[in-house]
């Protein structure tokens, strides 16, 4: 009885995971795809300008975090990443009944373990999209990735969807 139970909750849980376990997946596929072909194209020839003065692939390896602040901590960053993960599915739970908040969770669990992953494989994570701010000329964004870009979607779509929710509760 108990093992059937077990049976069904877990079949439960998983029908509710769907959309972020697809999130996930796609973001984790997208992102180890394109770093790859990075690493074997891009980082023995250097940077490759897509729109001049503007947006560029460059090819960078991060042991740090963002900004390349902390650098050659590597093995903290990964005790980080999977905190991270454990946090992402305590949240999941209490989200679990929104399609909005699943999504956003799925974009955040995704890059999260794009570049966990990169860092327990590599020592570093592959950083590799440049983009020139547009109102200061001589800056450049530091690299990044769509690992990190699908982390930053994620959380303006939870700060987004946990706006929306505060306002549901407080109506009632």
């Amino acid at each position: 009885m108990s093992i059937s139970l077990s049976k069904d909750l877990l079949i439960n849980n998983i029908k509710y995971a769907k959309p972020m376990i697809i999130v996930t997946l796609l973001v984790l596929a997208i992102d180890q795809i394109t770093k790859t072909i990075v690493r074997k194209s891009v980082a023995s020839s250097g940077t490759i300008e897509i729109i001049r003065g503007f947006f560029e692939i460059s090819y960078s390896e991060n042991t740090g975090a963002v900004f390349g602040i902390f650098r050659g901590q590597n093995n903290i960053f990964v005790l980080v990443g999977i905190v991270a993960i454990v946090f992402i599915f305590f949240y999941y739970n209490q989200f679990k009944h929104s399609l909005w908040m699943k999504i956003a969770l799925g974009f955040i669990l995704g890059g999260a373990l794009g570049n966990l992953s990169d860092r327990i494989i590599f020592g570093f994570v592959t950083d590799f999209l440049r983009v020139r701010i547009w109102f200061l000329r001589f800056l450049w964004w530091p690299n990044f990735n769509l690992a990190d870009a699908a982390v930053c979607i994620g959380a303006i779509m939870l700060i987004i969807g946990m706006s929306f929710i505060g306002r549901k509760i407080e109506a009632r």
